[in-house]
């Protein structure tokens, strides 16, 4: 299945769905025609979105997931059982998270206080934040030293297997990661 066919799928399921419970359930914004999500404290629309964030959105907006965090965070591993996938979690979300913020940690902290985020206690910097309404991230880094390299790591709230299928989550962190670097590389924080 490609990405038109999940996006077809996803976007009758949610055309069955009435705009008004789906808005209740997740946090999102109806009007126009047109669904607005929270996306890292800035609210973006369905519709201008990329194929990658359309597809995590659509799923979200159709998941009716936990409302309610349970305040325990977890690795990927605990959310997505499935260990193949573990390295590909790795390799799309913690090494660039890693390699952007390995030298400057602190930087991922203010980035983080600027998105409404709230700084952590892991690692020598973390912070979670609030990627959509009901899914907060915790982004941590460890800065390397002349025996251990720079390491990080993304931990979800145990409630995130609620919204998402375990390669939903990586792809999440990875969509977070990357737009985290990329509101730093423009000045934007």
């Amino acid at each position: 299945m490609g990405y038109d066919d999940a996006i077809d799928l996803a976007s009758q399921r949610l055309s069955r769905l009435a705009p008004e419970e789906v808005c209740e359930a997740c946090g999102a914004r109806y009007e126009n025609e047109e669904y607005f999500l929270p996306w890292l404290n800035n609210e973006k629309s369905l519709s201008s979105a990329s194929v990658t964030h359309k597809i995590l959105w659509l799923h979200y907006l159709t998941a009716n997931g936990a409302k309610k965090m349970s305040g325990q965070l977890i690795a990927y591993r605990e959310a997505a059982p499935a260990l193949f996938y573990e390295p590909n979690f790795y390799k799309r979300a913690v090494k660039p998270l890693v390699g952007y913020f390995e030298k400057e940690p602190k930087k991922l902290i203010e980035i983080g206080a600027a998105l409404g985020g709230q700084t952590a206690s892991h690692g020598d910097a973390s912070v979670t934040i609030n990627v959509l309404p009901y899914i907060p991230l915790t982004f941590i880094i460890w800065k390397g030293d002349d025996e251990f390299p720079s390491d990080g790591n993304i931990l979800f709230d145990k409630t995130a297997k609620t919204w998402f299928a375990p390669e939903d989550l990586a792809v999440l962190a990875s969509a977070a990661v990357y737009d985290l670097i990329s509101i730093h590389k423009e000045g934007n924080i």
